[in-house]
């Protein structure tokens, strides 16, 4: 079913899904969406991207469980986290602005 291949997909992308939750429930209810936003604007920007992850049988880290952390994050890891977080963020306002500037998207006013 569709709903299905698309956690599938969602779950070979974003290995936050694949892992035990260490967040409450209301911030796990955000976390499919958000993540099917970021997967679409992927789709957009990086069309041939998505072929990588046609395969529903496909495991991408075969015999891999992962590790939890011994604790929370500590100050440095989140601080780094913050950091790459933002980093990211500032690389997509500039590919959107780009975007825009160029006339891909109609911006309503």
């Amino acid at each position: 079913n569709a709903v299905e291949r698309i956690f599938g997909i969602l779950k070979r992308r974003f290995g936050i899904l694949s892992h035990p939750a260490e967040y409450s429930l209301a911030i796990q209810a955000y976390i499919p969406p958000a993540l099917g936003a970021v997967h679409n604007f992927i789709r957009i920007h990086d069309v041939d991207e998505i072929l990588e992850f046609d395969d529903d049988n496909q495991d991408l880290n075969p015999g891999f469980t992962g590790d939890l952390a011994p604790g929370p994050a500590g100050t440095a890891e989140k601080a780094r986290a913050r950091m790459r977080r933002d980093e990211i963020a500032q690389a997509m306002w500039e590919s959107y602005q780009i975007a825009l500037e160029s006339g891909r998207y109609d911006v309503l006013e």
